[in-house]
């Protein structure tokens, strides 16, 4: 039987995979899901990077990296060897082609193999340069479950002020497997506008 995502991530993180390529375009819910395993770990804390904004949410580091992807790169370098961390980094697979960045991520790869820390770049498609093509691990995030269609659906619907007989629900469960949730969410807050209320 195949493993879950969050099996498969956590296993990652344990066997010290130290950068992970995720292609996905459901950026929040995979940032959701990584730092919810952060959590339930208990000791690894989260970094995430974009290019705009650099580091947010950890005051130490507020803004740094901001345009700058190297500089996003040697956080890693500046955390305490035995922390365990894991640093996001949003649309970095636009850098990778950089000579600089390519060397240190490869130098990267062999440092983190002794600590614990990990890499995360999350791009909404695969595109990774040859000279890298060994030192990621790329890992499919796959499209939201049955559950968590329903969960949104419902959590939407509250939101709205709004509820549905349970085989309406069934239906528009059934209806959007295979979308992503912010497909979902678009399409679902489209036809409450239009109808007023979602509709058979």
């Amino acid at each position: 039987m195949a493993r879950s995502f969050k099996e498969e991530f956590e296993l990652l993180l344990r066997a010290r995979y130290p950068i992970i390529y995720i292609p996905t375009r459901e950026e929040e819910r995979v940032e959701i899901a990584i730092a919810q395993l952060a959590k339930e770990r208990g000791n690894r804390a989260v970094y995430i990077w974009d290019f705009v904004e650099g580091y947010q949410e950890n005051p130490n580091y507020v803004g740094l990296g901001k345009r700058n992807p190297l500089q996003a790169l040697e956080l890693t370098e500046k955390l305490p060897e035995t922390a365990p961390a894991i640093l996001i980094l949003r649309d970095f697979h636009r850098f990778l082609e950089d000579v600089s960045i390519s060397r240190k991520l490869r130098n990267l790869a062999r440092l983190l193999k002794s600590q614990p820390k990990n890499i995360i770049i999350i791009a909404p498609e695969i595109t990774i340069p040859e000279d890298l093509s060994e030192i990621f691990t790329i890992l499919e995030f796959p499209l939201p479950t049955g559950e968590e269609i329903k969960a949104e659906v419902e959590r939407l619907l509250m939101a709205m002020g709004q509820s549905i007989e349970k085989s309406l629900l069934d239906e528009v469960v059934r209806a959007a497997r295979g979308l992503s949730v912010e497909r979902i969410r678009r399409v679902l807050a489209k036809a409450i506008a239009t109808h007023g209320q979602l509709q058979p």
